[in-house]
């Protein structure tokens, strides 16, 4: 009895370390950089240089990855979910599913990614850096874009929900195949953006202004473009159905075989526009055809 009752002080007293990864995982990946098959849940790889690495089939949820620097890497198959990953580097590096949800990525370089398969869920990107990066088939759900870079940044055959772009300059974007049904981009500047085959249904630009952009072949039905500048752009086959230009300036854009039928265009402007088999709310105008 007395022995039993030593044991269960000492154990009191000095727990037993335990850890959820596999330590000699993570020793070993330090070193060679290469991690397959790893169990790495709530490991601390702060700080760690670990550009070139191979990693696949790995999970890092739960991890502090703060300031590690995966450059030029490839990453396949991994979770990094709920992980802190601020200030995280993956400049260069190429991406095939992996899942970010619920990870803070604030302040992260995802700078010049080629993404496959990506999932942005519930993500905190706080002054994230996605610059001239691609996305294909990848998901950014109920994530907040506002203060990220997102310059030259390609979306194709992906999917936006519930995101937030509002009161930014944004260049050179392009949207293709792309789900973005509800976006914001209140307040924003797009120049030189392309849009095409993708839907923005119900989204709002209100106050926003595009310049050069192209949006081609998409579903635009009730989108608010209220007290928006829309100059020398093209808006050709676009369903605009229900939308809302209320205040809305048209300038230089080619309207060509877009519906615009039962819009509000209380005191839209319309300036050396081209309408060709353009559906208007009074029927179908041919101007400048």
């Amino acid at each position: 009895m007395i022995i039993k009752l030593l044991l269960f002080i000492t154990l009191l007293i000095f727990p037993l370390v335990s850890y959820a990864y596999d330590e000699k995982q993570l020793i070993r990946f330090k070193v060679i950089k290469i991690c397959k098959n790893c169990n790495l849940t709530d490991s601390n790889l702060y700080k760690e240089d670990l550009n070139d690495s191979i990693v696949s089939n790995t999970d890092f949820s739960n991890s502090n990855l703060k300031k590690v620097n995966f450059e030029n890497s490839q990453l396949k198959n991994t979770n990094f979910n709920k992980g802190d990953l601020k200030n995280i580097r993956f400049f260069k590096s190429n991406m095939i599913n992996l899942d970010f949800s619920n990870a803070d990525l604030s302040k992260g370089n995802i700078e010049q990614i080629l993404g496959d398969n990506i999932t942005f869920s519930k993500s905190i990107l706080l002054k994230a850096n996605l610059s001239g990066s691609t996305f294909e088939n990848s998901k950014f759900i109920n994530i907040n874009l506002t203060s990220a870079n997102l310059n030259n940044v390609i979306f194709r055959k992906s999917l936006l929900k519930n995101t937030v772009l509002k009161d930014q300059v944004i260049e050179n974007i392009i949207f293709s195949n792309t789900d973005m049904e509800l976006i914001n981009f209140e307040f924003t500047n797009l120049n030189n953006a392309i849009i095409e085959k993708s839907s923005l249904k119900g989204s709002n630009f209100k106050s926003s202004k595009l310049l050069e952009v192209s949006i081609t072949n998409s579903n635009m039905e009730g989108v608010v473009l209220t007290n928006s500048q829309i100059e020398n752009s093209i808006l050709s086959n676009v369903n605009f159905k229900g939308a809302n230009l209320e205040n809305a300036n048209f300038k230089n854009v080619d309207l060509t075989n877009s519906i615009l039928e039962d819009v509000n265009i209380i005191n839209t402007a319309f300036e050396n526009v081209k309408f060709c088999n353009t559906t208007m709310p009074s029927g179908i105008r041919n101007d400048n055809c």
